[in-house]
Formats: C-alpha cells, sequence, structure tokens
C-alpha cells in the first residue's frame, strides 16, 4: 500500500534544494499522487493526519529540538527517516537531498532510470516499509568525462540520467566547455554537480592566448617542455584559467594534462615534478583569488611512455593537490591485478601512486575507459563483471573516485557503411549503468536485476548472452599495445607482419559465436534505426541491434585481416 503525501516541506532556498522539490513534486503528481508545497514556517503547524515529506540538510535535522534519531551519513550521501505520518529525507549537502528524492520515489512509486531520457515506473515492486535507510557511495568522485562531444542535448541528458543514478562530477576539456557552457551550465548548477576542466587542453588554450598576445605557436616537442622552460607562458596559461574560474562559479576542479605524446627517454627526467610544480602554482593562483577550486595532476603513459606513468624515486606526490592515474592498452578481459607483465607494472604504479598521495594528505582517482569507443572499438564488448570487480579492487585500494571516460566512435571512410548508423550512444551506455550504480553504492545483483527486468521471459537469456559476449569480445583489448597507435579495427594502419597474433583466428571464432545468435526480425528494423532514434525500439530490440553491429562489424575486420595476411 503506497503512503499518500499531502504536503512537502522544505527548509531552504537553495536552488538545488527548490530543484528537489520540483522533481518530488512532478514524480509524485506523475505516478497519482497530487500534493501541496510549503515551506519551513509551516514545519510546526501540521495536522494528525496529513502526512509529509520533509527536505533538509543533516546540520538542520540534528538543529530540531524534537528530532526522533540520531544520524550519522558519509561523504555525499542521504538518508531517509520514517517517523509517524513523516518522511524525513535528509542530506550532508543539497545534492545528497536530490538523490534522496530520487531513491525515495523508487522505493515508493518504483521508478527506474535505466536508459537515457526514459523514465518508468515498475508497478509490481515492493513498498518500503523501513523506520531508517541511510545510503553512502562507495567513491567520493563519481562521474563522466567528455572531451570531445559536442553535444548539448545529448550532454544535458547524461547530466540528468547520471544525477538519478549517482554521479556527481562532469569533467570536460576547456575547449568543449567553451562551445557549450552556456547549454550546460543551468544543468549542472541546480544539480549542484561538480565541474572538473582540463584534459589534453593546453594547445588549445596556447591558441587562445596566441590570439591575444601574438605569441608564436609551441611546437608538438616544446610543448612537452612548457612545465619546465616557459614560465611566461605557464603564467599567461594559469591566468587564463583562473580568468575561467572567476567567470563561471560552477567550476570546481582543474586537471590539465600534457599533451598526449609520449616522451623520450632523454626527456623524462624531471618531467613529472616540473609538471606538478605547474599544478602547484596553479592552485596557489586560485587560491590568491578566493575561489574554492582543486588541482590534480595527471599521471598517464601518454603514447605507451612508462615515464609519465611510473614515479621515479626523487619524483615526490604533492602536498598540495590531487592525483589522477589513467593506464592506457589495459587488457580488459583481465582484473587489474592479473600476472599479465604490463598490467603488473601499470598496478605497482597505481599502489605506488595511492601510498604516496596518502602520505601527503592528497588523494587519488583513477580514469577508466569504460565507454571509450577508441580504446574498446566498434566491437565495443559489454564489461558487467569487469565493472564490478574492478570497482572493489578499487575500494580495496581506499581511492578516492573513478571516473568513466565517454569517446564516440573515430569514423573511417572505408568502414562507412558499419559507422553511418552505429549506435554508439546506447552501446556504451551499458557500461555506464554499470560503473555509475556501483560506484554510487548499489549492489551488482540489484544493478543486473533491474536491468534485465524489460527482458521479462528472455531476461536470463539475454543475462548469459552478455556475460559471454564480455568474455569473449573483451579479448581483442590485449592487442592494444601491440598494435599502438592501431587497434584491432585498424588493420589498414599496420605495416609490421602480425601473424603470430591469430586476429583473424578470434576474429573468426566472434564471429561464429554471433552467427548462431537468432536475430529474426533484424532488418525490418534496421529500416528505420538511425545512430540517435534508439528511444525508439525496445531494450530488446536495441539489444538486437547492437549484436547485428558487432556481428557486421566482425566479418568487416575479419576479411581485412585474413586479406592483409594473403598479401
Amino acid at each position: 500500500m503506497l503512503f499518500i503525501i499531502d504536503k512537502i516541506i522544505y527548509w531552504n532556498n537553495h536552488e538545488t534544494i527548490l530543484f528537489a522539490v520540483e522533481e518530488l513534486r512532478r514524480l509524485m503528481r506523475e505516478a497519482g499522487n497530487e500534493c501541496t508545497i510549503q515551506a519551513r514556517a509551516e514545519f510546526t503547524s501540521r495536522n494528525e493526519k496529513t502526512n509529509r515529506v520533509i527536505l533538509l540538510t543533516t546540520n538542520e535535522y540534528h538543529s530540531l529540538k524534537d528530532m526522533k534519531k540520531a544520524i550519522t551519513i558519509n561523504a555525499d550521501g542521504f538518508a531517509l527517516v520514517r517517523s509517524e505520518n513523516d518522511m524525513w529525507i535528509i542530506g550532508n549537502e543539497p545534492r545528497s537531498i536530490l538523490y534522496g528524492v530520487y531513491m525515495y520515489c523508487k522505493k515508493q512509486f518504483g521508478y527506474q532510470w535505466i536508459d537515457l531520457e526514459k523514465e518508468t515506473i515498475v508497478n509490481d515492486h515492493s513498498v518500503t516499509k523501513e523506520e531508517l535507510y541511510i545510503h553512502e557511495p562507495m567513491f567520493a568522485r563519481r562521474g563522466n568525462i567528455i572531451e570531445t562531444i559536442n553535444d548539448p542535448s545529448y550532454i544535458n541528458s547524461l547530466i540528468d540520467w547520471g544525477v538519478k543514478n549517482g554521479q556527481n562530477e562532469y569533467f570536460f576539456t576547456f575547449f568543449l566547455w567553451d562551445e557549450i557552457k552556456s547549454y550546460v551550465t543551468p544543468a549542472l548548477r541546480k544539480r549542484d554537480v561538480h565541474v572538473t576542466l582540463g584534459g589534453h587542453s593546453l594547445s588549445y588554450l596556447l591558441r587562445e592566448i596566441q590570439k591575444d598576445t601574438n605569441e608564436n605557436t609551441l611546437k608538438q616537442d616544446e610543448k612537452l617542455k612548457f612545465f619546465a622552460e616557459n614560465t611566461y607562458l605557464q603564467d599567461k596559461v594559469i591566468q587564463k584559467i583562473v580568468a575561467s574560474c572567476l567567470e563561471n562559479k560552477v567550476i570546481t576542479r582543474i586537471s590539465l594534462w600534457p599533451e598526449d605524446i609520449g616522451i623520450d627517454e632523454k626527456n623524462a627526467s624531471g618531467f613529472l615534478p616540473t609538471y606538478i610544480r605547474f599544478t602547484e602554482k596553479l592552485k596557489e593562483a586560485l587560491g590568491k583569488e578566493s575561489l574554492q577550486v582543486e588541482v590534480e595532476y595527471i599521471v598517464y603513459n601518454a603514447g605507451l611512455s612508462w615515464n609519465m606513468l611510473e614515479r621515479e624515486e626523487q619524483t615526490e606526490a604533492s602536498t598540495q593537490v590531487d592525483a589522477l592515474y589513467a593506464y592506457w592498452g589495459r587488457d580488459y578481459s583481465s582484473a587489474i591485478d592479473s600476472s599479465e607483465p604490463r598490467q603488473v607494472r601499470a598496478n605497482q604504479a597505481l599502489q605506488d601512486w595511492n601510498e604516496q598521495t596518502k602520505k601527503g594528505g592528497k588523494s587519488l582517482t583513477v580514469l577508466e575507459y569504460y565507454s571509450d569507443h577508441f580504446m574498446l572499438t566498434e566491437l565495443f564488448p559489454p564489461l558487467l563483471t569487469r565493472i564490478e570487480q574492478d570497482l572493489r579492487d578499487y575500494k580495496q585500494l581506499t581511492l578516492n573516485g573513478v571516473l568513466n571516460l565517454i569517446v564516440p566512435t573515430h569514423r573511417k571512410q572505408q568502414y562507412s557503411e558499419l559507422e553511418v548508423n552505429y549506435p554508439w550512444k546506447w552501446i556504451h551506455h551499458f557500461n555506464n549503468y554499470v560503473y555509475s550504480r556501483i560506484a554510487w553504492g548499489e549492489k551488482y545483483v540489484v544493478i543486473v536485476e533491474e536491468y534485465f527486468t524489460v527482458f521479462n521471459d528472455d531476461k536470463a537469456a539475454f543475462h548469459e548472452m552478455l556475460i559471454e559476449l564480455e568474455t569473449l569480445v573483451s579479448q581483442h583489448t590485449k592487442w592494444n599495445v601491440p598494435l599502438f597507435p592501431a587497434r584491432v579495427v585498424d588493420p589498414e594502419k599496420v605495416h609490421e607482419p602480425m601473424t603470430d597474433l591469430k586476429i583473424p583466428c578470434y576474429l573468426r571464432e566472434v564471429y561464429e559465436r554471433l552467427v548462431k545468435w537468432d536475430m529474426k526480425d533484424i532488418e525490418s528494423l534496421l529500416v528505420i534505426q538511425t545512430k540517435d532514434n534508439f528511444n525508439t525500439f525496445t531494450p530488446k530490440e536495441m539489444m538486437s541491434i547492437y549484436f547485428y553491429y558487432l556481428k557486421k562489424g566482425t566479418k568487416i575486420y575479419l576479411d581485412a585481416w585474413a586479406l592483409k595476411d594473403e598479401q
């Protein structure tokens, strides 16, 4: 039986709390529960027959003289407290209250937010009767990195969906931010989420400075030396970043990375210390303007350069700024503690940086590639069990956060028949869904059960198919390093003999397995399917379309590799 609500009472006028009230009223109304809204002044004037939902922060709750239960909530978690005719939604900060609203509506009315721009109500859910429910996240930082996707409508959908599933951070490059900020700032601000700017934006910032000062453009090797030698340009870049933060107060962190190119042995010594010092100078400059903006540096094997990932003995982790760790070239068919030599080395670097940042009183976050179509390619693997194990392993290391990178497909003319209608936004979303909800602190079995419920009698079959696909398709990522800078989908870029890798044999195995799956009626769907109209299809239909593109891509690349081996 539903607990029918008569009133929503909110405690203060913070923009995010008012948005939480708006969302709660909307969701209740759509579930058939009309109610009124009242401010804090009406809190004491109650009717014993009135059922109320009360929204307030943890500090506000603890200040009440007639507080029913003392509660402790960590990070940006929340509590749902039922007391007589009242339901209290209590959050450590305004955004936490918004999380609590979504969880309350999920428990009370059966709401689910699985697909982008789709809000469903499961009618056979069991209404919660808990007196106290406390939810705390697995990680402090949870969200998406978006480097190049100039699609404000899609990004706003990601933000809306992400907060409903516990995300709290969105990371943009400076060049993308300048294109989309006017479109996405309102959505970010009213949800009170963290906004990080940076990424591979150094060239862009230098070009912008050049427009203003007529400075000469730096060459690639000069950009690597930028952090060590050119203090004049460093100051100009810092001034530009400070100006961006002053202009838009939604920015909460800067994470500016070196160029995405490897560094050779002769230039490696001293690179990380000078880069880290630059980020500390940036932090100092932001502090002088009284800006509450965090700063971090990245340790990352750009161009497969271990010198940019591993810490030399003389390199110390900063005591002023945080660190972001990214290992490119991972084999996603194996765990982070696998015995594969490269992964052993990468894991040792991760543990070393984690230990050193903690010693300095700072934190480490990991960048993962679960939604990266460049790393994972158009032969895109579902990674449900990998993500689940990864996040458990990262949690055991007590990392501060894990962020998931979203990268679209890289279109190539010779394979346009595959890519023109390839629905990459839907295909990567499954991994983003699993990542987001586990990072938010939800149980894996619940996440999987809710996702496959819509498949009705076929849910067990589709679940098994995705598990099988993960095991089979994720194996191709082990070739990202030996083929670098090519991938398994780039046979035309490989100029050295690679017959020992036995790539055609592998692709043939994948293709033969996919051929056995019955994809009936798929041709009729493809007539109307485009890359962005995935919301017009059912989840089962989209899963079949995904299988179709996976099979088609496997055949295309199998033929291309076989032809190459014959030459």
